[in-house]
């Protein structure tokens, strides 16, 4: 799978992830966007490519924030693997404690 594709899955699994820690249907996704069913439908399924406006705002509607993350390549192969991967689970672990406490969610794009 090529990066832009692993950043926009991983985008939309989190998406999905919220939606269901909601309990949140397409349809009131759809409504509090201000955009149709089959539309959150095709940005769920990857059918439609989507600004990161419309990711802000899908991201907005989940109670999340949203905040692209760049950073050079180098910078990723600074660690080992082992200790990329305990950085990666420490952040993943962040977010799901900010989420269990009820604070907003952080919704970031990582390469």
């Amino acid at each position: 799978m090529e990066g832009l594709d692993r950043v926009g899955s991983a985008f939309l699994r989190r998406i999905l992830l919220r939606m269901k820690e909601l309990g949140m249907s397409q349809t009131e996704l759809a409504k509090r966007m201000h955009v149709s069913r089959p539309y959150i439908t095709k940005v769920l399924h990857q059918d439609v490519n989507f600004s990161f406006r419309t990711a802000a705002r899908l991201a907005s509607a989940l109670r999340m924030d949203f905040f692209p993350d760049l950073r050079e390549r180098e910078e990723r192969n600074f660690f080992d693997g082992e200790d990329n991967q305990r950085v990666n689970n420490a952040h993943a672990a962040g977010a799901d404690a900010n989420l269990a406490d009820g604070a907003p969610g952080r919704c970031e794009l990582l390469a």
